[in-house]
């Protein structure tokens, strides 16, 4: 099990974006603060992530890389094992 905790801005973040990409697509259905994610599940959210750097583009579009957003996400990624 998985556990991505996130804000009332962090969702707001991920509304904005919306389904213009797969990593906040992926993330829609979360809710304010601790979300408890299946293993499966997990591999499903960073397939949506993989999606978006295909082609050698950045992770996470539209996220500025220096908000917490950002590094709660690329943790989460880097944690899935």
């Amino acid at each position: 099990m998985y556990t991505l905790t996130l804000t009332p801005d962090d969702l707001d973040t991920i509304a904005f974006v919306g389904h213009r990409y797969a990593w906040s697509d992926a993330l829609a259905q979360m809710t304010e603060g601790a979300n408890e994610i299946r293993e499966g599940d997990a591999w499903t959210i960073t397939q949506g992530f993989d999606a978006d750097t295909e082609g050698g583009h950045s992770p996470f579009p539209m996220l500025d890389p220096a908000s917490d957003l950002y590094d709660k996400l690329a943790a989460f990624w880097k944690g899935i094992v």
